[in-house]
């Protein structure tokens, strides 16, 4: 092989096992979810727990990317958390920007699968709703 061949290999492997240790330690200890727009935007919630369970105050980090890939400040959130398969008193956590993302707490009153409706309103702009889905809540 020429020494740029061997360079080459060399630089590709390294970033493919950089890569495979990055996404092996992503998220341990965390819940990610993220929806995209049909403009490229972009919304992810982070959750402090790998294992969300009910009745333990959680806290969690909402992250808004723009279609161009620029992180989204100056918008007003309105979160509302549902069981899909039930009614449920409302559920409606604060998310504050606070050190590079909206953060807040949140409870999670009952065992199974629920969903988070995030509403993104922004001045100048028509809001955007993402609707995530959590497989399972366990109980505490």
């Amino acid at each position: 092989m020429k020494t740029s061949a061997i360079c080459r290999y060399f630089v590709v492997t390294t970033c493919l096992m950089l890569l495979s240790c990055s996404l092996a330690f992503a998220g341990q200890g965390e819940t990610i979810l993220t929806k995209n727009a049909a403009d490229g935007s972009k919304a992810t919630i982070i959750f402090a727990d790998k294992r969300l369970k009910t009745m333990t105050e959680t806290d969690f980090a909402i992250t808004l990317t723009g279609p161009s890939g620029v992180t989204i400040r100056d918008a007003k959130l309105h979160l509302s958390l549902d069981m899909p398969a039930m009614p449920m008193p409302p559920n409606h956590p604060k998310a504050v920007w606070q050190e590079e993302a909206y953060r807040g707490k949140v409870i999670f009153t009952m065992a199974g699968e629920w969903q988070v409706h995030l509403n993104v309103q922004r001045p100048g702009y028509e809001p955007q709703i993402y609707t995530f889905d959590i497989d399972m809540v366990v109980m505490k």
